[in-house]
């Protein structure tokens, strides 16, 4: 039997250095913001691979994001109004030949509004999460690791975005907090698989808590790297495969779903087992 309680503050040590280095790059570099919080102007085109390549070429506007689709191409801006728009478009189409499919005007006070409402729903998604668990498990000890691991994924995948935004340019979207919320909620899933395997081992008894926790997750471990490997090559093969307009979001639930993967066992466990000894020594 392994015995993963022994490197607990390895595993705790190693996530913090974690949280350092890409945080590194939210305080430095920042996020790369979408016209979904910034504001702007959008227009879609369909096109052939060679006028696509083509009308990359064209754009040379730094206030302007050309993004490649499966039929054709997009391009944003936070300047993009419907003139501007106009002017864009009848000159790719006359350069290129490229037919507009769409035009779309996100508002500043639609981003705002954006912005509260996520905030909103990612808040009260804590909230009943810790209120669940500590119902369904009797005890806070379980919730507030459950939690603690919920955040430790959350704040890693949102540091990790400035990361490739800096480097690949990965906008931060309402698509990237659609996979931020379901990531959450799949760190959750697999933390209370966790939690319930210790608690049906800790009430047939036999050792103490270190052994009672390094079997449930000696039986438990397999089955959650099973799923997620399940997981993981789907999302692979979405990313090499898929189109542009879904390649980041596919990275964004491939980055999620192997912190979650890891947070359950190494962020959650731990956690739940230095609070159940500091109650044990309390009492």
């Amino acid at each position: 039997m392994i015995n993963f309680i022994k490197h607990r503050y390895s595993y705790l040590f190693f996530s913090a250095l974690m949280l350092i280095g890409v945080y590194f790059f939210v305080f430095t570099q920042g996020f790369v913001f979408s016209i979904d919080f910034l504001g702007g102007g959008l227009v879609e085109f369909v096109a052939k691979e060679a006028i696509v390549k083509k009308a990359e070429v064209l754009i040379k506007d730094k206030n302007l994001t050309f993004q490649r689709t499966s039929a054709g191409f997009i391009i944003k801006g936070t300047k993009l109004n419907k003139k501007a728009a106009d002017s864009l478009t009848k000159q790719i189409t006359n350069k290129t030949g490229a037919k507009q499919k769409r035009f779309e005007v996100v508002g500043a006070s639609l981003s705002s509004e954006n912005s509260k409402k996520i905030v909103f729903a990612s808040l009260l998604s804590v909230a009943i999460i810790l209120l669940y668990i500590a119902y369904i498990f009797k005890g806070m000890r379980f919730a507030v690791a459950a939690v603690v691991a919920l955040l430790h994924d959350t704040l890693l995948l949102l540091g990790s975005w400035a990361f490739f935004g800096h480097f690949w340019g990965a906008e931060f979207d309402i698509l990237f907090i659609t996979s931020l919320l379901t990531i959450m909620s799949f760190s959750v899933h697999d933390t209370i698989v966790i939690f319930d395997k210790v608690k049906e081992e800790s009430k047939q008894g036999g050792g103490s808590l270190e052994d009672v926790i390094n079997r449930a997750l000696n039986l438990t471990m397999m089955r959650s790297i099973n799923n997620s490997l399940t997981i993981i090559i789907m999302l692979t093969s979405l990313i090499i495969l898929g189109g542009d307009s879904i390649r980041w979001f596919a990275v964004s639930l491939l980055v999620g779903t192997v912190l979650g993967t890891y947070s359950s066992p190494f962020v959650a466990v731990p956690v739940y087992y230095l609070l159940s000894k500091k109650t044990q020594k309390g009492r």
